[in-house]
């Protein structure tokens, strides 16, 4: 049998849970419990266990999980990410700032931090700092449709319609094939923006 990269694996969990693919994520995290257990591996045991606990939406049991990757992988981008968005979803968003913050000061090539960073900073109002974050994300990955979708929507609540058009738009193009929840919801939103246009 073939032994799992687990490294490669959660870089494709990370897509499936972007792009609402939940039960295929389930299966995904099942599967590298399995072998992360098998191979006695603390750091990818506690990144996945953390990740059953996020998809359940049991923030704070994920992020005690997070907590050991953090200790045992300090530079670990995608752990600083995870427990930011989890102290987010939990009401925290100070303290979700300062962890994107201090995992960004750590990991500056992880386009994952700049992204979620600007989508708390965008929740909270702050939509030219968010636009700031998302932009980076993309210097990083110029294909994360994700930081277009949501540039589209940053602009949108600036009340800035045709950049936010211009966005949607492209975003639609990049997620075609990739999860038709997100394409529907993209779909949505630019007709919703037509119809106002008439």
């Amino acid at each position: 049998m073939q032994k799992i990269d687990l490294e490669k694996e959660r870089v494709a969990l990370d897509r499936e849970i972007t792009f609402f693919h939940f039960e295929k994520a389930k299966k995904k995290i099942a599967k590298c419990i399995k072998e992360a257990s098998k191979a006695n591996n603390i750091f990818f045991l506690s990144y996945f266990t953390a990740q059953k606990f996020i998809v359940r939406r049991e923030f704070e049991k994920a992020i005690r999980y997070l907590n050991i990757c953090i200790k045992l992988r300090p530079h670990d981008g995608c752990s600083h990410n995870d427990k930011a968005i989890c102290l987010a979803e939990l009401g925290k968003y100070e303290e979700a700032l300062s962890v994107f913050d201090r995992g960004i000061s750590l990991s500056r090539d992880c386009a994952s931090l700049y992204h979620n960073k600007g989508w708390l900073l965008n929740a909270m109002g702050r939509f030219r700092q968010s636009i700031m974050y998302f932009k980076k994300a993309l210097e990083l990955d110029c294909k994360r449709v994700e930081a277009i979708f949501s540039l589209g929507d940053s602009y949108l609540k600036m009340g800035e319609i045709k950049t936010a058009e211009k966005y949607f738009t492209e975003a639609l193009g990049e997620i075609k094939g990739k999860s038709s929840y997100v394409y529907g919801e993209i779909k949505k939103q630019l007709n919703s923006l037509r119809k106002q246009r008439v």
